[in-house]
């Protein structure tokens, strides 16, 4: 498991990478106010808490996290402009 705090554009995060199955990692990029969080993890149940999050797919660890876009995004986060097919380079100062 990796559970580490990286410094990206200034800010601190916390990133967590866990293998559980056989292929794709859990993949989780956590800010202040809010995350990325890779398939694994379920939007609408992100979204009915009222959390600033957006799912990326398709990513092993942190390089792929940051080069990827926004797939899906929860209520709260369009509220801060992030929108599904967001470089998460550009939004990730928001998270």
């Amino acid at each position: 498991m990796i559970n580490q705090e990286v410094n990206i554009k200034g800010k601190k995060f916390i990133y967590i990478n866990e293998k559980l199955g056989k292929k794709a990692p859990l993949v989780i990029l956590k800010g202040d106010n809010g995350y990325i969080m890779c398939g694994y993890l379920n939007i609408d149940a992100a979204n009915s808490l009222g959390d600033v999050a957006v799912r990326v797919s398709g990513v092993n660890d942190i390089d792929d996290v940051l080069n990827s876009k926004v797939n899906v995004c929860t209520d709260n986060a369009k509220n801060l402009g992030i929108k599904p097919g967001d470089n998460i380079m550009d939004i990730i100062d928001r998270l």
